[in-house]
């Protein structure tokens, strides 16, 4: 295999030998160092292959055994060149391509990061440039391991990180930490009290004593489960209490909306374009001391491989403040906003039995007052002062 790859680019001949005679040729040609192969001998021919510099010789060694040599064709870079030497820009091109295709293979090209939701995928990206891992990184030198450790450490908010090398793109899978759930502190004895007013609708005990019935009525700070338990012998045991407490209360909500607001406007507004071509970054504009207001990216993808190629537009944006005035039909829709937003805030966990609602409509401002009655989780855990 090496030897023919060796002639292909060397460039050899294929000819014939006719007349004279052979043996005298051959002997001349072995003399004179010239190496033959495929010689095939015939009644009045020869048909061998040299090399393309002894092919030279081979004509003085057929003269002189009376021989008459041609060759029927020739192979090998040297004679391609030959024949399109008008286009050697364009085999140039393809060698540089082919060497260029070779080299790039060894690098890393493409960051792909999955499993991230509170941690943005750019804060990944820069820690994994930290611990030495960026576009145009060789492949052989990304340790998974060092990497996984380093990039973890500089963001606590992960609880597991892989990194996997596939061809020229770096596969990140990441999982964040779930947040640890409330734990009641039950070794300190606690009342469960009401939060507001009302008539109690359930009220269910888990532990303690119960100090109220359905159907009573309750003040908001009165207690609804008391954290102690009657022994068989007469003693008290204090607990922290546990409970639920359902109280059917009027809640009233009430908002005034404005029509004038103050507000913001832009000013003025700049835009530039940043090119990053295999790990550079190429700013097409001259970037200000200030950071962008906004920040785009899109990054070619190809089969749903990301590509080292992509195109930033960031916006620079000042503002100045303002006042506004709202007409009637924006300041309804402001009101109503105001009103639905306060309206969850204060019953998002209700269940409402009726309202009544009631406007107060100016030139200057909407004022809107709902009352309701409704049915609320009112218990919570309040500390008990013992001696």
């Amino acid at each position: 295999m090496f030897t023919f790859i060796y002639r292909l680019l060397c460039g050899y001949v294929s000819f014939t030998a006719q007349g004279g005679f052979t043996e005298r040729f051959l002997n001349l040609c072995g003399r004179n160092g010239i190496y033959l192969w495929n010689l095939r001998l015939n009644k009045n021919n020869i048909t061998a292959c040299t090399s393309a510099k002894h092919y030279k010789k081979i004509r003085t060694c057929a003269s002189r055994s009376g021989m008459k040599s041609s060759i029927k064709s020739k192979h090998g870079l040297p004679f391609l060149v030959k024949k399109h030497r008008k286009h050697v820009g364009l085999l140039y091109g393809t060698v540089f391509a082919v060497c260029f295709l070779s080299i790039m293979s060894t690098m890393i090209w493409s960051i792909d990061v999955s499993g991230n939701n509170a941690v943005t995928e750019q804060q990944i990206i820069e820690a994994l440039a930290q611990a030495g891992v960026r576009h145009g990184t060789f492949r052989k030198s990304v340790d998974a391991v060092s990497v996984r450790f380093f990039v973890m450490e500089k963001l606590p908010e992960l609880s597991y990180l892989t990194v996997n090398v596939l061809g020229s793109r770096l596969e990140v899978k990441v999982a964040e930490q779930a947040d640890a759930p409330h734990i009641a502190d039950t070794s300190v004895p606690c009342d469960v009290i009401s939060l507001f007013d009302g008539q109690i609708a359930a009220l269910e005990v888990y532990q303690g004593t119960a100090l109220h019935k359905r159907g009573e009525a309750v003040r908001k700070g009165e207690t609804l489960v008391g954290g102690f338990i009657e022994l068989s012998n007469g003693s008290v045991k204090f607990k922290h209490a546990e409970g639920y407490a359902v109280l059917r209360t009027d809640l009233t909500v009430s908002t005034c909306t404005n029509a004038k607001l103050s507000t913001s406007h832009i000013t003025s507004e700049k835009s530039g374009i940043t090119l990053h071509i295999l790990g550079f970054d190429i700013p097409l504009y001259k970037k200000p001391a200030t950071k962008p207001t906004l920040v785009r990216t899109r990054i070619l993808t190809l089969n749903s491989i990301r590509m080292p190629f992509s195109v930033t537009r960031e916006i620079y944006r000042t503002y100045s403040p303002q006042t506004v005035t709202l007409d009637e039909k924006q300041l309804a829709l402001s009101a109503a906003e105001n009103h639905l937003e306060q309206k969850h805030n204060t019953l998002a966990n209700a269940h409402i039995c009726s309202q009544k609602m009631t406007l107060k409509r100016t030139a200057e401002h909407i004022a809107v007052k709902a009352e309701y009655f409704a049915e609320v989780s009112a218990g919570t855990a309040k500390e008990m002062l013992t001696e």
